[in-house]
């Protein structure tokens, strides 16, 4: 069994050097409707049965380049929020501290985040125990820091495959594990079973 992992393509977002938390907060709003761009995946030859993606719009657009089927689309695989870790409309700090201390906030359960780490495994546990594990080759479309904790839970199911520092856009992570390690208690012989009926 096969689960691939694709980052939605680039967003075409620029930013200043140096913002304070609510320029950070309209970057982040600003974000989410801009445009992708749009470029050749190689998806490795594989036939993918089914594809999961996020309902945000990057992700669904990024899913239609890369999946020709019919695609679910779920609430669940949204990018995991990341806000200001203060609030300071004086002081300005540079771009990738924000993003940095955000995701600190989130691993430490800080309230500055709308989602700590608990309820993103939360989420990502829950995703995997209603997608449908009959299935191959699972393609599931979505976005870095949430692909980032997916990484962690196939892991923790027994796939094996790459570790990522981070997560790039327009490229296809892959996870394997043996049929007879299948998770959620799905067997290969069910399988079969389905197929005479």
């Amino acid at each position: 069994m096969k689960i691939g992992l694709v980052r939605h393509f680039k967003v075409d977002c620029p930013h200043k050097v140096m913002m304070t938390s609510k320029e950070f907060r309209e970057w982040s709003e600003k974000y989410e409707h801009a445009r992708i761009l749009k470029k050749k995946v190689n998806m490795s030859g594989i036939h993918w049965d089914i594809c999961y993606c996020s309902d945000l719009e990057r992700a669904v657009e990024t899913a239609k380049e890369v999946y020709s089927g019919n695609i679910y689309v779920d609430k669940l695989l949204r990018e995991v929020d990341n806000a200001p870790f203060i609030d300071t409309d004086h002081l300005k700090l540079p771009f990738p501290i924000w993003h940095f201390c955000g995701r600190l906030a989130w691993f430490f359960k800080s309230k500055s985040q709308p989602e700590d780490i608990k309820g993103t495994r939360r989420r990502v546990r829950k995703f995997f125990r209603q997608i449908d594990w009959s299935q191959d080759n699972i393609l599931i479309v979505s976005h870095g820091f949430l692909i980032f904790n997916f990484i962690y839970e196939l892991f923790r199911l027994g796939f094996v495959g790459k570790e990522v520092r981070r997560v790039k856009n327009g490229i296809l992570y892959l996870y394997e594990i043996p049929d007879y390690k299948r998770p959620f208690q799905y067997h290969p012989k069910e399988k079969e079973k389905e197929q005479e009926l």
